[in-house]
């Protein structure tokens, strides 16, 4: 089975889980039903929101300390934005290939849910949100947005629509 089979029946036993009221039981349940559905996936849980880590700790803790090898918790991510120094991220100017880069909606901005609890909507506000951001690295170093959304509402018509020939290329290539 997969993690989320792994640890959900420990936690609801736990006094924490015994604790959960209707409706995070019900918050709880979103977050462990792909496991539910999916025995053989690896992980098997997502959090709808950045407060169901917290709200649903001692589960979520056991996942990702088993997902990172890290029994104790003694490890710690320390993530480093700072590119105020010489930073070339340049790969073909170090001879490798040139790369390509998914980003999907797998991680949080700060006003956003997590992608189990957005609706269309709000994943066309995220996607909006971040296309400065592509921009400023399509500028820098090329490439090209490859959007899966069909259309930005009542925003307007999404120029970043990949085509199904160029989906389907990029999928058998295992881009």
């Amino acid at each position: 089975g997969n993690r989320c089979c792994k640890y959900v029946i420990e936690f609801l036993n736990s006094d924490e889980g015994k604790k959960l009221s209707n409706e995070d039981a019900m918050t709880f349940f979103k977050c462990i039903k792909t496991g539910i559905d999916n025995p053989d996936s690896g992980l098997g849980c997502y959090a709808m929101t950045p407060e169901d880590y917290s709200k649903f700790g001692g589960f979520f803790d056991k996942v990702i300390r088993d997902y990172h090898g890290d029994e104790t918790g003694e490890k710690k991510h320390i993530t480093d934005w700072d590119v105020s120094g010489d930073v070339n991220y340049d790969v073909t100017e170090l001879g490798q290939d040139e790369l390509s880069m998914r980003v999907r909606v797998g991680r949080n901005l700060v006003g956003f849910n997590l992608p189990g609890k957005m609706d269309k909507e709000e994943r066309i506000q995220f996607e909006m949100r971040m296309l400065p951001a592509f921009e400023q690295l399509i500028e820098k170093y090329g490439g090209k947005v490859h959007s899966l959304t069909p259309d930005f509402g009542d925003k307007g018509v999404n120029p970043n629509l990949i085509s199904e020939e160029e989906y389907k290329k990029l999928v058998d290539a295992h881009v």
